[in-house]
C-alpha cells in the first residue's frame, strides 16, 4: 500500500484491516515454496555427506561457526527491530528459500553456464571470468525469485519497502551461510596442511569478516528495492514499475558481478593485508548502495507507521510524541535505549526496549485486527512497563 492509498483511507476515515498469513495451503506460490525448500534440503544434505565423512571436524565446527554468524545478523536486526516486520515463519521461509531451494538450482546452473562458456570461449577465460558470468545471472534470479514467491504467498504482509527488503536480506543471507559452508569444506577436503580448523578460520575471516557485509544480503536488498516499488506504486503506470524493478536488478547483478570479477586483482599481491584492501574497495558501491535503499525504505516506513499510530493508537500515554517521532527510525530508537543505559543503567535500557517493541506490536497488532481485546495485551503492556520505567529515568533534582 502506497501512502498516497494511505491518505486516502485516513481521508475516507476507515482502515483496510487485515493481514495475510503465511501458511497459505490454498495457495499455488505456498506449495511452490515450500516444495522446492523440502528439495533443496535434501539435496544440501546430499552435498555436505562426502564432507561429513572426509572432514567431520571441518564440518561440524564450520555450521557452528557459520550458525553464530546468522545469529549475529540476526541480533543486529532484532536491535534495529527490523524483525518486526514479519512472523518469524517469514524470515524463516525467506532464510530457507536462500539457503536451501536457491542453492539448489544455483550449483548446477553456475556449472553449465561455465562449461558453456569453455566451450564458446576458453577454458582459461572461465578459469578468470566464468564467476562472474554465471553466479550473477543464476543467484541474483534465484534469490529474488524466493522474494517474489514469499509476497505471492501473503501479499499483504507487504505494506512498506522495509517489509521487502528485510526479507530479501534475508534470503541473500541464507544463500550467503550456505555458500560459505560450502567453500570451508571444500577448502578443508583441498588443504595443503593436515589441519581440520585452520580453513575454517581463514573463510570466516575473508567470506565472513571481510565480505559479509558486501556480499548476497546486500545484492538481494538492491533488488528487491525493485519489487517493494513494483507492488507499492499501482497508481504508476505499468512500463515504468517494470523498469524500476529491472533497473534494481541489474544494479544488484552489476555490484555482484564486480565482486566475482577479476578487476583490480593485479594491482594487488597474494598477501592477506592487500586482499583485505581490495576486498573492501570492491564490496564499498554495494554497501553504499544497500545503505541508500535501506535509508529511503526506513523513511517511509516511518511515515507509514506515523500514519498507522495516528489512526489506531491516538493515546498519548501509550505512544509519546517523542515516541511517536522516532516510530520509523530505528537508528534513532536503538540511540535512545543506548543513551538510556549509559545514563539509568541497564534495567531501564531494557525496559526501554521492550517499551519501544511493545508499542510497534500494538500498532501493527491494531492493523492486522483493529483495537479490542485483541490489542489489550500490549495496551496494558506498555502502560506496566512505563510505570516501571518512569521512575528510573525521572531527572533527580
Amino acid at each position: 500500500m502506497s501512502l498516497l492509498h494511505v491518505a486516502e483511507q485516513q481521508d475516507k476515515g476507515d482502515w483496510p484491516i487485515g493481514t495475510d498469513s503465511f501458511f497459505q495451503p490454498h495457495r499455488a506460490a505456498f506449495w511452490v515454496l515450500a516444495a522446492l525448500i523440502v528439495n533443496g534440503l535434501f539435496y544440501t544434505v546430499n552435498m555436505f555427506s562426502m564432507g561429513f565423512r572426509v572432514v567431520p571436524i571441518t564440518a561440524l565446527l564450520g555450521i557452528l561457526v557459520w550458525a553464530i554468524y546468522t545469529l549475529v545478523f540476526l541480533l543486529v536486526f532484532r536491535a534495529l527491530d527490523l524483525l518486526e516486520q514479519h512472523p518469524p515463519e517469514a524470515f524463516a521461509l525467506a532464510f530457507a528459500w536462500g539457503g536451501l531451494g536457491a542453492v539448489y538450482f544455483a550449483a548446477p546452473a553456475n556449472i553449465a553456464i561455465q562449461s558453456l562458456c569453455a566451450k564458446l570461449v576458453s577454458p582459461d577465460f572461465v578459469a578468470a571470468w566464468g564467476p562472474a558470468i554465471a553466479g550473477p545471472i543464476t543467484e541474483e534470479f534465484l534469490k529474488l525469485a524466493g522474494v517474489v514467491l514469499l509476497v505471492l504467498v501473503a501479499r499483504n504482509q507487504f505494506q512498506t519497502y522495509l517489509s521487502v527488503l528485510i526479507v530479501g536480506a534475508m534470503t541473500g543471507l541464507g544463500f550467503q551461510v550456505v555458500e560459505n559452508l560450502t567453500y570451508t569444506v571444500n577448502a578443508s577436503m583441498h588443504f595443503p596442511l593436515e589441519n581440520q580448523v585452520y580453513p575454517v578460520l581463514i573463510n570466516l575471516l575473508t567470506r565472513g569478516l571481510l565480505s559479509g557485509l558486501w556480499s548476497h544480503a546486500a545484492y538481494t536488498t538492491i533488488a528487491s528495492f525493485g519489487v517493494a516499488w513494483f507492488l507499492l506504486h499501482p497508481e504508476r503506470p505499468m512500463a515504468v514499475r517494470i523498469a524500476c524493478a529491472l533497473l534494481c536488478f541489474v544494479l544488484a547483478w552489476a555490484m555482484h558481478f564486480i565482486w566475482n570479477s577479476p578487476w583490480l586483482e593485479d594491482l594487488f599481491d597474494g598477501g592477506y593485508g592487500e586482499m583485505a584492501v581490495l576486498l573492501v574497495i570492491k564490496g564499498i558501491p554495494a554497501m553504499a548502495a544497500a545503505w541508500l535503499f535501506w535509508r529511503e525504505a526506513a523513511r517511509e516506513n516511518g511515515a507509514y507507521l506515523h500514519a498507522l499510530a495516528a489512526y489506531f493508537v491516538p493515546e498519548r500515554d501509550l505512544i509519546r510524541d517523542d515516541e511517536w517521532l522516532r516510530l520509523g527510525a530505528p537508528l534513532l530508537r536503538y540511540r535512545v535505549r543506548r543513551q538510556i543505559g549509559w545514563t539509568f543503567g541497564l534495567r531501564a535500557r531494557l525496559l526501554k526496549t521492550q517499551l519501544q517493541r511493545e508499542q510497534l506490536r500494538l500498532i501493527r497488532k491494531a492493523m492486522t485486527y483493529g483495537r479490542g481485546a485483541q490489542t489489550l495485551r500490549h495496551e496494558v503492556a506498555i502502560r506496566r512497563i512505563r510505570a516501571e520505567l518512569d521512575p528510573l529515568v525521572a531527572v533527580q533534582p
